[in-house]
């Protein structure tokens, strides 16, 4: 554009100056419009560098704004993240307290629930006892044991406590000795439940219930001799389950 108008006036000056002045001062005249010419094109050169060092430095300004804007945006997203973090450790540290305050109190509550379930089965009506005594005393040492963790532990400790509540609502009979007045009989036991035990000789001539005020044995007559008999059937699946009178000891002791 520059040159355009440049090349323009010169020209019309040459022809306004060509019609009175000799003709060596034509040609320096040539020579004055080349130059400028000549300098009009440098002129150009350097504008259109300039323009295109104008460009490259703002293509280079919206590239260094937009990942300065993108360094923002992940600095907050990092912000966040770390912020987010800290609140989960900070969570998990206090988690982290509770679990060792739990265990601190969970620990003599579960010895102090095995020593209660130690003495029920002592008091308790006096079937499988034996086993069921040192089942317990098992377990007290495994709860002692530091090489299981606490929920192991516990988990011990509640599947006792239900085989024991498991006993109240099952009906059984089995055979095994007795010790009595001295003497070593060979008898058959029945459990109902927990409301009573019974025995009866092999030769179903004797037996007796157990009696929870005395904590000792009491004979039956012989009526109930059958019945016992029966009912014993009935908790082996050997007979089909019938109404049956058998006594049973209420509580303070009445029948």
């Amino acid at each position: 554009m520059l040159k355009e108008r440049l090349t323009a006036l010169l020209l019309v000056a040459l022809a306004a100056y060509a019609g009175n002045a000799p003709g060596q001062d034509v040609d320096a005249s040539l020579d004055v419009v080349a130059e400028t010419n000549r300098s009009a094109e440098r002129s150009q050169q350097k504008v259109d560098e300039l323009s295109r060092e104008t460009r490259i430095l703002l293509e280079e300004y919206r590239s260094l704004r937009e990942s300065s804007e993108y360094q923002q945006a992940y600095t907050r997203e990092l912000e966040q993240l770390d912020a987010a973090q800290q609140a989960q450790i900070e969570s998990l540290n206090r988690q982290i307290a509770q679990a060792r305050i739990t265990r601190q109190r969970i620990l003599p509550l579960m010895r102090s629930m095995a020593d209660a379930l130690e003495k029920f089965v002592v008091l308790d009506l006096p079937f499988h006892q034996e086993e069921r005594v040192a089942g317990v005393l098992q377990l007290k040492q495994r709860l002692d044991n530091p090489g299981l963790s606490v929920a192991a532990r516990f988990r011990l400790l509640l599947e006792a406590y239900q085989l024991e509540q498991d006993y109240g609502s099952t009906v059984e009979a089995w055979r095994g000795a007795l010790q009595r007045d001295g003497d070593e009989l060979s008898v058959e036991y029945l459990r109902l439940g927990r409301a009573a035990l019974y025995y009866q000789t092999l030769d179903r001539q004797r037996a007796a219930y157990w009696d929870t005020s005395q904590q000792g044995w009491v004979n039956l007559d012989e009526s109930h001799q059958r019945s016992i008999a029966q009912a014993m059937r009935v908790a082996r699946s050997q007979a089909a389950p019938e109404l049956l009178e058998l006594p049973l000891q209420m509580t303070g002791g009445a029948q």
